[in-house]
Order: C-alpha cells, then structure tokens, then sequence
C-alpha cells in the first residue's frame, strides 16, 4: 500500500471515530418526538381494532351467551368473505369491523333470541408489521391489534450491535401527507419509566433497529480495510513460500 493511501485510510478511520464520538448516546430530536402524535399509544389498543377490516383468512371468536348456538364459535373467514354459523348459516363479513360484525349477528339473531348480546374478538390473521435491522428475529409479524413497540421488541431481541436509543417507526403510505417516521429512545424508556414513546404498532408499520455508531464504523472500518487483506495474505504466501 502506498503511503498516501495509508494516511487517506488512517485520516478516514480518525473522522469515523470523531464522527461515533458525537453520535454516542444521541436520542431524537424535537422533530422527530414530535411525530409521535400520528402514532396511537398503548393504552389505546381497543380503538385500533374498531377501525380494523376484516378479510379471509382472519379468525373470528364470538362470544354470545343468550345465544348456545353461536356462543363461543371460532371460525376462520372464508375465501368468499363469510363465516359460517349455527343457527344463522353463511354471513358476510368481509370488509367489516368487528364492531359492525357485532351489530349484524345481534341483528340477525333477533329473529330467535331477544335481546342477544354479541361480543366479537379477532385473531389477525390477514395484516403484517415488520422488523428490521439488528434483531435476531426480524421479519414479518402477524398483526394482532395489541402490539406495542416493547413487545415487539421483547420477541424481536435486538442484537449486541443494536442502538437502542435510535429506535426508527415508520408509518408508510403512497400519500405523502399520510408517512411519518419517529425515533424513540429505548434506553431512556427503560432507565425512566417514560412510556410515552411505547407507541402501538398498526398493520404495515415498520420497526427499524439499526447498527450503533460504534458496530457501524467497525462495520465501515472492516469495508474499507478489505481489500488490503489479499495483499497481505500474498506476501505472507511469498515470504513463506521463499523462506523469508
């Protein structure tokens, strides 16, 4: 390696370090707290699956004690977008919140029980989240309306390389007006108690854990070393190869 080469490599590797330096322990920033409003928190998991659409192949529980028939029924959406029940046959349900399910079982069952109260629950079989970056369990996640980001990450299990106080959020959308993206500070919630930032994670969101400065001008520093290794591996050969 020539010298200049070796001082442009040296000076580069000073300014990763100095850059790391400045980057340790740095959490968001106003801007990015401030996107926390798009977000539901934990403790508003019910209104989250109000809003919900259920589509083939989620899973419905209903709970309907006046009603023996149906009461206790799971049953699982249909290609076709409906359920079929005991007593009431094929009900389409596609593209219905569990509230509006709820409504039309204790509609339909009027013709044989008065008064019918119907609980309906689902289980997530249709939506996604997913994980990203330095977990041990990244990937797509069943949805299931009562995921909070602590969870998430308690399943997940970030690696040792992972950078906990630069947690990304990430809400996508076509429409601009509709993406946003926080950054939480996982260390700080844990060492305060603060869980303002547990926000509730939604069909489609996305996790991102990434690399700490540290893994990552290691990670930097391994790239830009590289190619050096061959050269050295070479004239280990050639030495040992000529006695030398």
């Amino acid at each position: 390696m020539r010298p200049v080469e070796t001082i442009m490599k040296i000076l580069f590797s000073l300014a990763l370090l100095m850059l790391v330096s400045s980057l340790v322990g740095c959490g968001p920033t106003e801007k990015e707290r401030a996107q926390l409003q798009y977000f539901k928190k934990s403790y508003q998991r019910q209104t989250s699956t109000d809003r919900y659409a259920i589509a083939p192949p989620d899973v419905i529980l209903i709970k309907a004690p006046q009603a023996p028939e149906i009461n206790n029924a799971k049953v699982q959406v249909s290609p076709d977008g409906t359920v079929n029940l005991d007593l009431l046959n094929r009900v389409y349900v596609a593209g219905m919140s569990p509230t509006e399910v709820e409504e039309l079982l204790t509609q339909k069952l009027e013709t044989f029980y008065r008064g019918a109260k119907v609980k309906v629950d689902v289980e997530y079989q249709s939506q996604w989240y997913y994980v990203f970056g330095e977990a041990q369990y990244p990937g797509p996640k069943r949805y299931t309306g009562r995921d909070t980001l602590v969870a998430i990450l308690a399943a997940a299990q970030p690696t040792r390389l992972a950078w906990p106080e630069r947690v990304y959020v990430i809400k996508p959308s076509a429409d601009p007006d509709m993406r946003h993206v926080t950054v939480v500070n996982l260390k700080e919630m844990f060492q305060t108690g603060d869980a303002s930032a547990n926000v509730l994670i939604e069909q489609d969101d996305i996790v991102y854990v990434p690399l700490n400065p540290l893994a990552a001008v290691g990670v930097a520093m391994q790239n830009l070393l590289f190619p050096v290794q061959p050269v050295f591996n070479t004239a280990s050969g050639m030495r040992a190869l000529g006695g030398g």
